[in-house]
C-alpha cells in the first residue's frame, strides 16, 4: 500500500505522492544513435524524482539508459545523486520495442530499483525525512550533446492506492 509522502493534492506539475514510482516504458527502434563521439557512452535520464525538498543535483534517483552500438540493445543504470554526488550502476540490457516495469522504492534511508520485479540495485539516500516535496524527474538525453534526432520513448505510470 502507498502512503502519501509529500507534494501538492491535484497537482499538475508532476510530484511524487507515494513511496514508490512505478511504471513501464519501451524504447522503440528510433532509440539507435550514432554520436561518432565519447558522448556516445553519456547515460541519458528515463525517469525518477528529487529527493526530500533537494534539488535533483543535490539528491535524486531514477534510472538511466544508454544506446549499445555493439550490442544492439538499450543499456540501463541506475543514477543518482547524494549529497551532491553521482553516481550510477549498470543494472542490465533490454531488446528495443521490449516493455520492461521499472520500480523505485523508499524504504528508510535507502532507494531499492527492480527491473522485472527484480531488485537489482540498492542505493543510499542523502537525505531521510518522512514529508518534502519529491518532484519528478522526466527523460532527458545526455549531458552536454543533444539527441541527434527524436527519440520515441513509451512510459506508462502505474498508480496504486
Amino acid at each position: 500500500m502507498s502512503r502519501r509522502l509529500g507534494g501538492f493534492p491535484n497537482d499538475k506539475s508532476g510530484t511524487l505522492k507515494s513511496d514508490m514510482l512505478d511504471f513501464t516504458a519501451r524504447f522503440d527502434k528510433s532509440v539507435r544513435y550514432d554520436l561518432g563521439n565519447k558522448n556516445q557512452e553519456d547515460i541519458n535520464k528515463l525517469f525518477g524524482f528529487s529527493d526530500c525538498n533537494s534539488l535533483h543535483h543535490e539528491n535524486s534517483v531514477r534510472f538511466g539508459w544508454r544506446y549499445s552500438l555493439e550490442k544492439d540493445l538499450v543499456e540501463i543504470f541506475s543514477y543518482a545523486y547524494t549529497n551532491g554526488v553521482v553516481g550510477y550502476h549498470h543494472m542490465g540490457d533490454i531488446a528495443i520495442d521490449e516493455t520492461v516495469h521499472y520500480q523505485i522504492q523508499i524504504v528508510d534511508d535507502k532507494f531499492y530499483l527492480l527491473l522485472n520485479g527484480e531488485m537489482k540495485q540498492e542505493v543510499e539516500r542523502g537525505a531521510n525525512c518522512e514529508v518534502g516535496l519529491y518532484y519528478k524527474l522526466y527523460p532527458y538525453f545526455g549531458g552536454d550533446e543533444p539527441a541527434p534526432h527524436d527519440i520515441s520513448i513509451f512510459i506508462k505510470e502505474i498508480f496504486t492506492q
